[in-house]
């Protein structure tokens, strides 16, 4: 096979050269090859490999966060699931008769100014919270504590969202108070 051009070219230049400057032009060939093999292939997989290694303690923090928060969804998701399973089913409990025995048993009935229910809000289908706002007149912050307390700790799921607390003018050892009770309740569907 002849060769032509180029080839017969490089043949002629290395006939040329003596023995010493073959081993000269091969060694700067394989550092030269080894050089760049060493720029293109290992220290890219080195850089990475170090890059890699410092991003392990760092994710392995992110999940064990992540293993945190999925204890603390489950554990709130079963909660959720106790208070679903509690609430009474529509129509089954009334607020505003449990809010007037609460009174008469803390003897502030006559007190009341008055038991307002509010439009009920409806949550994803699943509850309702049925809002029931009270003003409770002249009264003393003695008689009131237990009437409030007695709401929150009763056997029905109610919940105080906002309670406003009003020294009378004529007489400051008596209060004005008003809140908002809130009750909760399955959605029939």
């Amino acid at each position: 096979m002849e060769k032509t051009g180029l080839l017969s070219r490089i043949d002629q230049f290395i006939l040329r050269l003596s023995t010493r400057e073959k081993w000269m032009l091969g060694g700067g060939s394989l550092t030269a090859l080894s050089l760049l093999i060493f720029f293109l292939l290992v220290d890219p997989a080195l850089t990475r490999i170090v890059r890699l290694d410092q991003l392990i303690p760092r994710k392995e923090q992110a999940l064990r966060e992540l293993l945190q928060l999925k204890e603390e969804y489950q554990a709130l998701s079963k909660q959720v699931q106790i208070v679903e399973n509690q609430l009474p089913i529509e129509s089954t409990f009334s607020p505003l008769s449990f809010l007037e025995e609460n009174a008469e048993k803390n003897r502030i009935k006559d007190k009341i100014a008055f038991i307002r229910p509010l439009t009920p809000e409806e949550h994803q289908s699943l509850y309702r919270e049925v809002p029931v706002e009270v003003k409770v007149e002249k009264v003393t912050l003695s008689q009131i504590i237990p009437f409030l307390s007695a709401l929150e700790k009763g056997p029905h799921r109610l919940r105080i969202k906002r309670l406003s607390m009003k020294t009378q003018f004529s007489n400051p050892d008596l209060i004005d108070v008003t809140f908002l009770v809130l009750s909760y309740e399955k959605v029939t569907s």
